[in-house]
């Protein structure tokens, strides 16, 4: 009974022992890796599916007569899959939906701000590059007349000033931070729209003056390629949570949010981009959005 009543004794304090030991003693620092995704990249999802982008030369009829409609300088996936399901197949499609980012994340994390060990700071280096999405392609009778593929690629360096809300043990917290970030990056898209092939291979039937895609390009977009990047400064914020798995190891999930955006420009190769964009065509560059990460934090 005695022998019984020493062990446990001796296992209680072992406990004691280890919670204090596993209990924050003081402001701790941490580098910081994380991996996530992030989704609808520069914000295209909508004119890579529904919306496109109209040319700036009218479309014509048979005759050479302007209908009033704007050519097709980008074609909606929802277009395509329409007019696949109305002409039986005739019209192919593949579509692959918006854009879907891989997220990198390097940071260093500091907790003790203005001697309060609940606020911490942290400077990261995010990169994100497309791993998913952004590419159509379509086919009439077996024939590619269309190729569309999206690009993108980012750098992001936010600073963050927040709070942490720890357990008793100080072993799992919850945090909240906001700050600002300097961004570099773009998107782009490259491809063809072959409308002038529909047009004299297929007469009165597809293409310029046809009963279908009569909004095609023409003369038509080959081989194009424009990029647009664009850099400044932003905001951003992120929340999220850390538990301890280790003696120095933390394991984390965040959201991380980053609002950064300018306009970009970009020049065309072929004859039929220049007529359905510009020679040198603007458009905003959407850098960031929201990030879903996971990570592990080492303390130092």
């Amino acid at each position: 009974m005695l022998h019984s009543l020493r062990l446990g004794m001796m296992g209680a304090l072992f406990v004691a022992m280890a919670g204090s030991l596993s209990a924050q003693t003081g402001p701790r620092s941490y580098v910081v890796f994380g991996i996530g995704g992030q989704f609808d990249l520069a914000q295209m999802g909508g004119t890579i599916l529904k919306d496109g982008l109209d040319s700036r030369q009218p479309s014509r009829d048979s005759q050479g007569n302007i209908t009033g409609t704007p050519q097709k300088a980008i074609y909606s996936e929802n277009t395509l899959i329409g007019l696949n399901r109305s002409t039986n197949g005739l019209v192919g499609v593949k579509d692959n939906g918006a854009m879907v980012g891989l997220n990198l994340n390097l940071g260093y994390e500091k907790e003790g701000l203005f001697g309060i060990n609940s606020l911490f700071w942290r400077i990261n280096v995010n990169y994100t590059t497309k791993i998913a999405g952004g590419y159509t392609t379509s086919t009439i009778a077996g024939y590619k007349w269309l190729e569309q593929e999206w690009n993108y690629t980012a750098w992001t360096i936010p600073a963050y000033v927040g709070v942490k809300l720890f357990n008793a043990a100080n072993d799992t917290a919850v945090y909240v931070a906001g700050g600002v970030n300097y961004y570099r990056g773009g998107w782009g898209v490259a491809g063809t729209i072959d409308g002038d092939t529909l047009k004299n291979a297929l007469p009165g039937l597809a293409g310029p003056g046809g009963a279908f895609l009569s909004d095609a390009p023409s003369p038509g977009i080959y081989k194009e390629n424009a990029q647009f990047r664009a850099s400044g400064f932003g905001l951003n914020w992120l929340i999220g949570a850390q538990t301890k798995v280790t003696d120095k190891g933390h394991v984390f999930f965040e959201l991380e949010t980053i609002l950064s955006a300018g306009m970009g420009t970009a020049g065309t190769r072929s004859v039929g981009g220049a007529n359905a964009l510009a020679p040198i065509a603007a458009y905003p560059v959407v850098i960031g959005g929201q990030t879903y990460r996971v990570g592990y934090k080492l303390e130092l």
